[in-house]
């Protein structure tokens, strides 16, 4: 059992290892490494359970979403159907799974053991200030690799897009359930913005196209928080 248990850590190093050499940098290597000796420390049988490719796959999201790898105005760039593409896992387990390692190992944009050398992270949190309302604002521009930041004011307006929210379920999604979710995503629209289209994909997913503003996801996602379906990504219809 204690051979099986090795072997299976050993493949679990070498797929992360691999992922990293091939899409990412050594940095990621060496913070996917260090994540990895931590968890055996928080539990030596933590890889007792679970699949070798879910186990890399959550690993490596695990520091990429603290380090920004989902952006894509930061490089080395992988979205997290990338990354599970890559290791053939489901974004919703692998989601959950990532979620689950940084609350045992307290992995968070506050927290720099697993930030990257070149981060600019705590030079962002270094120039927040609450303002008497309550309100967290920048006390000045802030700049990545020489590009300014534009921070949206109060009165700014944030213009509407194309975007397409990534859906997953635990179970087959019935025609009820899109029904559902499409009246709880139109009653968080405002007038200018338009639902257009939902579509089934492989793999118990829903894609929901809509013309309006990424903050309305948010109000969408604690509309069906108590729901079995998962928010996992959002894209530009441009891009996508």
């Amino acid at each position: 059992m204690e051979n099986t248990l090795h072997s299976k850590q050993h493949k679990i190093s070498t797929l992360v290892s691999g992922f990293c050499q091939n899409h990412l940098d050594d940095e990621y290597i060496r913070l996917c490494t260090d994540l990895f000796n931590d968890l055996l420390k928080y539990d030596p049988e933590v890889f007792k359970r679970g699949n070798e490719e879910i186990w890399a796959a959550a690993i490596v999201w695990a520091i990429g979403s603290v380090n920004f790898l989902g952006d894509k105005d930061f490089e080395p760039y992988a979205s997290l159907s990338d990354v599970c593409e890559y290791f053939n896992a489901s974004t919703s387990t692998v989601g959950q799974k990532a979620s689950k390692i940084r609350e045992w190992l307290d992995i968070d944009f506050f927290n720099d053991k697993f930030q990257r050398e070149d981060s600019q992270i705590s030079d962002l949190l270094g120039n927040l200030a609450m303002t008497e309302e309550g309100f967290i604002v920048p006390v000045k521009p802030f700049k990545v690799k020489n590009k300014e930041v534009e921070f949206v004011e109060e009165d700014e307006e944030e213009l509407p897009e194309n975007y397409i929210i990534i859906l997953e379920s635990k179970y087959p999604i019935k025609n009820a359930d899109i029904y559902q979710l499409e009246y709880l995503f139109k009653s968080v629209l405002e007038k200018d913005e338009k639902f257009q289209k939902s579509k089934l994909v492989e793999k118990g997913g829903l894609h929901i196209y809509f013309y309006g503003r990424p903050a309305k996801v948010l109000k969408f996602e604690k509309k069906i928080s108590h729901k079995n379906f998962q928010v996992v990504d959002v894209v530009n219809q441009a891009v996508s």
